[in-house]
């Protein structure tokens, strides 16, 4: 349904205690004016149950414009930012920076020219031993624009080169396959001509001596940096996925029976694993889709938002509007009021279109029975976000 300046989608989902809970996801759409006001978008963006990628239709081949919408919660706000980065004053360098100001917190990117790496012969290589030599990194060519996307951050396909130095097998990054600079072995295939990231932090660079990583390790890779959505599948993200802490007991139970379905002589070890496995709970952290460094304490709603080297001109600021709707459903029982949080905020720069997700919900034990959650009358009113906890409390909320 859409209400004033709101598309809005309600669904219910299981809370980690097992209850079903009604959600309902109220998206607002903004254009920034060239007088850096913010009006209703006449093209808004919908409630989405599946990520939108920025090209093509498979999330997992291209990064990711919107997230899905489908979840119970977030713990913090989600700030995306999609855009390019323009070095300053337009003129060409090797490398320059960009940042995004919310609040008083600030995120700072190095973005660099295109650059590679060069393999160098080992300087010593018998049957029984092998000394490598540090590869070689050359220098970024000068750049005015770069998308800031993450097919230009860490990550991509690493090249590793089989014994014997015919075959060579390609390795995605579990961290992020799109990109750029993944290298798991000191190997002409693995190095020679290696595109190196654009985007990096500049507090954790990448050099010569670092970007031959450990195969099977994602813990230790750099961390691709952006300010775009960090897809569901990669690392860590995937790693805060599990089950609801509700269903644990039941995980359990079907991991043991699949451990007795097993031949206790062929496949001891098998069943060793099983015997021994603990499912993972899902962790909150797993419905955070913002780039890291870009999760912040959830907004109030009237912050200041400040882009450096993100438009032609250098400089950007505006305020988010200062306004979070109250819902209010009439229920079997009577009003039952829901109050919203902000919990993802997505810029796009180029477009200058803003959209805000806010979300409240309810356990549905609170209706009457009989009561369908989806089909309930709803009230939406913007209210000041200096006034919401005010009106909160007159209504009996807080």
């Amino acid at each position: 349904m859409q209400a004033g300046n709101y598309e809005i989608e309600r669904f219910t989902l299981a809370d980690p205690e097992g209850n079903q809970a009604g959600v309902v996801v109220a998206k607002a759409t903004y254009v920034l004016g060239d007088d850096r006001i913010l009006v209703p978008a006449e093209d808004k963006e919908p409630v989405r149950f599946a990520a939108l990628p920025i090209e093509g239709d498979d999330p997992a081949a291209s990064p990711i414009m919107f997230d899905s919408d489908s979840v119970l919660a977030k713990a913090m706000t989600d700030v995306v930012v999609h855009g390019t980065a323009y070095a300053p004053k337009g003129r060409p360098v090797p490398s320059f920076d960009v940042e995004v100001t919310v609040g008083k917190a600030r995120r700072v990117l190095r973005v660099f020219g295109p650059r590679h790496a060069s393999w160098r012969k080992p300087s010593r290589q018998t049957k029984k031993e092998t000394i490598f030599r540090t590869p070689v990194f050359s220098e970024p060519e000068p750049v005015a624009s770069v998308p800031l996307n993450f097919t230009r951050a860490y990550g991509g396909t690493a090249r590793y080169e089989l014994p014997g130095g015919e075959d060579v097998i390609e390795i995605p990054c579990p961290s992020n396959p799109l990109g750029m600079g993944y290298c798991v072995q000191n190997s002409r295939a693995g190095l020679d001509g290696l595109e190196l990231p654009q985007i990096e932090d500049p507090g954790a660079l990448l050099t010569p001596e670092s970007v031959v990583r450990r195969i099977g390790a994602p813990e230790d890779l750099p961390l691709p940096v952006g300010f775009g959505v960090y897809a569901a599948a990669w690392y860590p993200r995937v790693a805060f996925a599990g089950v609801m802490p509700f269903q644990i007991d039941e995980a359990r139970e079907r991991i043991r029976e699949q451990a007795a379905d097993l031949d206790p002589e062929k496949d001891a070890e098998a069943i060793a694993m099983l015997e021994g496995f603990e499912p993972p709970v899902m962790d909150p952290r797993f419905h955070q889709s913002a780039a890291p460094g870009m999760t912040f304490p959830i907004l109030a709603g009237d912050e200041a938002l400040a882009f450096r080297n993100m438009t032609p001109g250098g400089m950007l600021t505006f305020n988010l509007p200062g306004v979070r709707p109250l819902l209010r459903l009439e229920t079997g029982a009577g009003r039952l009021t829901l109050p919203t949080v902000l919990d993802t905020v997505v810029f796009l720069v180029d477009d200058m279109k803003l959209v805000l997700t806010f979300r409240g919900k309810c356990v549905l034990s609170q209706l009457n029975e009989g009561d369908e959650f989806s089909a309930l009358p709803m009230e939406v009113e913007d209210i000041d976000v200096r006034a919401y906890e005010k009106v909160l409390v007159e209504e009996g909320i807080g």
